[in-house]
């Protein structure tokens, strides 16, 4: 599957026009002083060239975290289990770390959004492989989770990033992988 980008954008439209689902959050990025654009602009995209060394190798927070999708997949492998003789947290840290510690919607992205200490926890835009799956979303669309009741995890790491909540590329991937894991027993 290919992905193309919508030919319109929603923020160009008059609010009748935008499904009413997504109204709160076109509201919010047409608004320059919203707390979702403040967010975003501490590291706005377009003022940052992100395929320059100097850039890889700064930490930005929330925009640059540097890696393939197998190495995304590793880390949240080593989080719930050894790979190659590495165990990242202790089974009691674990448990700790995913216990649900807010759930609502989520001021800056304006969606629903469930949060452990320092993960994302599925809600029902964002299924992972659901109920005990774990990881976090990242710009323009990459994924990474692992699944401790499955044993699984999952990376998702793209070579071109759509911005905004249209990309549809991670939710069919992990659909995929929920599909499988049905029907596997």
């Amino acid at each position: 599957m290919v992905y193309r980008r919508p030919a319109v954008d929603l923020t160009t439209l008059p609010t009748e026009s935008v499904p009413a689902e997504l109204r709160e959050q076109v509201a919010a990025w047409r608004d320059p002083n919203s707390l979702t654009n403040r967010a975003f602009a501490v590291t706005d995209p377009a003022a940052i060239d992100f395929d320059s060394p100097e850039v890889q190798a700064a930490e930005l927070p929330s925009s640059n975290g540097m890696g393939t999708a197998r190495a995304l997949a590793r880390m949240y492998a080593a989080l719930i289990g050894e790979v190659d003789g590495v165990r990242l947290l202790a089974p009691e840290t674990l448990s700790s770390a995913i216990q649900e510690q807010a759930n609502g919607k989520d001021q800056v992205l304006v969606i629903p959004s469930r949060f452990s200490t320092g993960f994302m926890l599925p809600t029902e835009g964002n299924l992972m492989t659901r109920p005990n799956a774990f990881g976090h979303t990242g710009r323009g669309g990459s994924l990474g989770f692992a699944d401790p009741a499955h044993g699984i995890a999952f990376g998702y790491a793209m070579n071109h990033i759509i911005s905004g909540s249209d990309d549809p590329r991670a939710a069919f991937l992990t659909q995929a992988v929920r599909e499988s894991l049905a029907s596997s027993g």
